[in-house]
């Protein structure tokens, strides 16, 4: 990394009553991190674009970045750019970036100032007119279930909105609107079959062609708060084969893409397709970026007409979806909304929970996020993984390990079976859940272990867990509370950190509970046993689908949401003249009798921070050395609000 100081440093040339900072070089990739400060961009081993979360896209804008293709009128990949340090551009207005849009200043500072401009280029592309666009189409990959819905834009005053059309069969009792995420690939990395098709193919295979065979399922949580997904990242098979992950994900949205034509096309349309993919508050820009890639590998849109896909978080579209509510369901409500103006959505999926604060303009219907997304990685697959916890005690974890890689169909066979128990739960239940083992999981454990079921059941010594002589698992339903609680406790003390922040004081009115897990009757009573005292409780109709169809509302107006609350503080490295008391002595730098300090993080924008749709921030700099002819400016990333250098948190 070369900051600039082993050379001579130039004078900061300030023209205001505030000294300017000295802008480090660095010749290094640039790349997101958190809690770790890195570049934003791509990580390590990557060079992912730069684009951020759909509100504020941070561009470094240079003459000769046109010549070299680094800037697009449909992709900004300026990240990498360095940007030399005479000539400058500067950016006059926030539209659309072309060669037009460039004004070279002859006469720029002699001092070599480097103007940072941080542009809201993304709203632009977003603000194309949904005219050039007939359908949008929403694509949620939940955890557990993923799906697609879709509305036309040609009736402006009644976007209809159409979910995913089933062509094969699907679970008894439920409303298989969706399909299980579940992604089937032959021996050989080709793709096989998606959803029921793949669950069920591979329940027919025998023992030994499953151990071939690559089934992945729950996938969508290796990205979940991954710093170091890049398109070199793997997730593992069933059969514990490693697998590229950007193979994995694109195969899954080609094969949403491919339903959502062939269903248009059955009616006789050919249209131009606005695509929104929805992901969870909390990724990181990494993995939001990786979607994207594997969106361009799947063919929904190239890098050159990005435009045509929309990344948005899954609790803003949730929250498009609780404020578009249809007046006769929810006329009580509405008329509450505007009074008190805001109001908190948890959407509870398989994988995570997401929470986010809306405040509703009586004037406009536009949102704006008044707390930054949290929430957290205990969705309902939390309680599978309790379940498993106590199969390993009752029968052993080397067992439950080996059982698992030697019969992988039985062993996803045994999770389904609970997993139908799981979601019949309820408070008021008194008879015992039945959980179906397959007879290779009986007979597997009799083979390793020489002791039947029953004799493990029993030795195992819990009166809420028993075994039939007809071969059935007997969870008693206080049992099963159990197994609930731990993810029960998790989402209660997300909800409390926010209904109990200073900056909300009280606002919040209604609290809409949303997603797949939200249909679960005990995560409906908790949340009620804690809540209701304090925030109106709404669960709206259809809450599994809650994110699909606010994901079409907010392709139909991405504008909807006027300005968010930023999850990470984002800053540039940079020299500043030593302040003792205030600058650690370890950054501390003598250079031609002056005294730096280095890897100083100049915060731009602050965890927390409100930002609003283009919004422009401006800083000017001065390169570190005089020698300099060109510096590059890494933005820096970290979720801490205090942070004072860019490496405090290594």
């Amino acid at each position: 990394m070369d900051s600039g100081i082993n050379g001579s440093i130039s004078p900061t040339g300030s023209q205001t009553s505030q000294p300017e900072s000295v802008a480090q070089a660095f010749n290094g990739e640039l790349c997101v991190m958190a809690p770790r400060m890195s570049p934003v961009g791509c990580s390590s081993e990557s060079s992912f674009g730069g684009e951020t979360d759909n509100l504020v896209e941070e561009v470094y804008v240079a003459k000769h970045s046109i010549n070299k293709g680094l800037i697009y009128a449909n992709q900004i990949d300026a990240y990498m750019s360095k940007v030399p340090t005479s000539n400058v551009p500067s950016l006059e207005t926030n539209k659309e970036i072309d060669k037009n849009d460039i004004k070279t200043d002859e006469n720029h500072d002699k001092n070599n100032l480097v103007e940072k401009i941080v542009v809201n280029v993304e709203n632009d592309r977003k603000q194309k007119k949904i005219d050039n666009f007939e359908v949008v189409v929403s694509i949620d990959i939940g955890t557990t279930y993923s799906g697609y819905a879709f509305a036309y834009t040609r009736n402006q005053s009644d976007k209809q909105i159409h979910m995913m059309r089933q062509s094969e069969g699907g679970d008894r009792g439920l409303n298989n609107q969706k399909v299980p995420t579940i992604l089937l690939l032959n021996p050989d990395e080709k793709f096989h079959s998606f959803g029921f098709a793949a669950r069920d193919f591979y329940h027919d295979l025998d023992a030994k062609e499953a151990k071939e065979w690559l089934y992945f399922d729950k996938f969508k949580m290796k990205l979940h708060n991954n710093m170091d997904v890049n398109r070199e990242s793997k997730v593992s098979a069933l059969n514990g084969k490693n697998v590229s992950a950007l193979l994995v994900f694109s195969h899954t949205l080609r094969y949403m893409k491919d339903h959502v034509l062939k269903e248009l096309n059955d009616q006789g349309s050919y249209p131009r397709i606005r695509w929104v993919i929805t992901v969870p508050a909390l990724w990181t820009q990494q993995a939001k970026q990786f979607v994207r890639e594997a969106a361009y590998m799947a063919d929904i849109c190239t890098p050159e007409n990005s435009d045509h896909l929309l990344i948005a978080l899954e609790p803003k579209a949730a929250s498009v979806c609780c404020r578009h509510l249809h007046f006769d369901q929810i006329i009580q409500i509405e008329k509450g909304l505007v009074k008190s103006g805001s109001y908190m959505v948890v959407d509870c999926g398989g994988g995570t929970v997401d929470i986010t604060v809306h405040n509703v303009s009586a004037q406009t219907g536009t949102l704006r996020e008044l707390h930054k997304a949290t929430g957290g990685p205990c969705g309902s697959i939390g309680i599978d993984e309790e379940f498993n916890k106590l199969l390993c005690a009752v029968f052993g974890a080397s067992f439950m390990k080996r059982f698992q890689l030697e019969r992988p169909a039985a062993y996803n066979e045994l999770l389904l079976s609970f997993e139908s128990r799981k979601r019949s739960a309820t408070t008021f239940r008194t008879t015992s859940l039945n959980i179906f083992p397959p007879f290779a999981f009986i007979d597997y454990f009799r083979k390793v272990s020489g002791t039947e079921v029953e004799q493990a059941v029993k030795d195992y010594g819990h009166p809420e867990l028993t075994w039939s002589n007809e071969g059935i698992l007997k969870i008693h339903p206080s049992l099963m509370l159990l197994l609930f609680q731990p993810t029960l406790d998790k989402i209660t003390e997300h909800i409390e950190a926010v209904l109990s922040s200073r900056r909300l004081d009280d606002a919040i009115s209604y609290l809409f509970l949303v997603g797949g897990f939200s249909e679960s009757q005990i995560l409906q009573e908790a949340i009620k046993d804690h809540f209701s005292n304090r925030v109106h409780i709404i669960i709206p109709q259809a809450v599994s689908l809650s994110v699909l169809k606010g994901g079409v509302l907010y392709g139909l107006n991405p504008s909807v949401v006027t300005s968010r609350r930023v999850t990470h503080t984002y800053g540039l490295g940079v020299v500043k003249p030593f302040l003792n008391g205030i600058h650690p002595i370890d950054k501390l730098v003598i250079r031609g009798g002056q005294r730096w300090c280095v890897d100083v993080l100049e915060r731009l924008i602050e965890s927390g921070q409100a930002v609003s749709l283009g919004q422009v921030v401006s800083k000017k700099y001065t390169p570190a050395s005089i020698q300099q002819s060109e510096i590059v400016l890494p933005v820096y990333a970290t979720v801490s609000k205090n942070a004072q250098t860019k490496t405090e948190c290594h």
